[in-house]
């Protein structure tokens, strides 16, 4: 048996039916109702807090419902399975806090895929979020802005969404791999000609991807491109850590 407090009230998991009072009438949890006490696919019995509808409107079922319990919420529906594992967060169905889906999420949003449209014409990562997300609030754009762009489908869109203003500049895989080289034989300073090296290795994978590695980023904001010209991008500086 185990108890999980939500709103300052206690409320009982039994981990199977006969650890459950004789007095509970226990039914199927796609059954059950508010006040319910039901058995999930994990074989516990938990009771049922809260149940609610929401509307589909581009399913086939309009409508769908869902049930919350002291360990999370689930949609009520046949093809659906509820454990008691005890989610990050007990009120969504996903079961994740908006940050660990903003994070985590692999398909990108027609709101991400704006702010990723409006980085490209050059607006910096806040602004575009301020017009991708409707919101007028310049610290909430500049953390959030932050996080979209540490995630891969946000690199990835912005890619896509880039190589038009590439191919208009006349550059490609090849003519970067040159440039780089270029620098990194001619130039007088041996820490530009380090940084030509280094990146040269970031895009030839020689790097060892074993160690581990903390990189820190100093001032990386993606301004969008010039007429005529990228702005140069420094190589984030690689902090060795040891293993404890």
């Amino acid at each position: 048996m185990r108890t999980y407090k939500i709103s300052n009230e206690y409320h009982l998991v039994y981990d199977s039916v006969e650890e459950a009072p004789g007095r509970l009438n226990v039914i199927d949890w796609k059954e059950g109702d508010t006040g319910d006490w039901v058995k999930a696919d994990d074989g516990c019995v938990i009771q049922i807090l809260r149940k609610g509808k929401m509307s589909t409107p581009r399913r086939k079922e309009k409508t769908r419902y869902y049930i919350g319990t002291c360990t999370g919420t689930f949609i009520q529906a046949f093809n659906r399975t509820m454990d008691t594992i005890p989610r990050e967060n007990r009120w969504t169905v996903s079961g994740k806090n908006t940050e660990t889906l903003i994070l985590t999420r692999k398909e990108t949003t027609t709101r991400e895929k704006l702010f990723c449209a409006f980085m490209a014409s050059g607006i910096s990562p806040d602004d575009a979020y301020l017009r991708a997300f409707k919101t007028d609030n310049k610290k909430y754009a500049l953390e959030q802005s932050s996080k979209l762009m540490k995630t891969e489908r946000i690199r990835q869109t912005m890619k896509e969404e880039l190589k038009p203003v590439c191919k208009e500049l006349g550059i490609n895989d090849k003519s970067v791999l040159e440039e780089i080289k270029r620098v990194a034989d001619t130039s007088q300073k041996d820490d530009t000609k380090l940084k030509a090296l280094f990146k040269l290795a970031d895009i030839l994978d020689l790097e060892d991807k074993n160690s581990t590695k903390v990189t820190t980023i100093q001032g990386a904001v993606f301004k969008g491109f010039a007429d005529n010209a990228l702005e140069e991008a420094q190589r984030p500086e690689l902090i060795e850590q040891k293993d404890k």
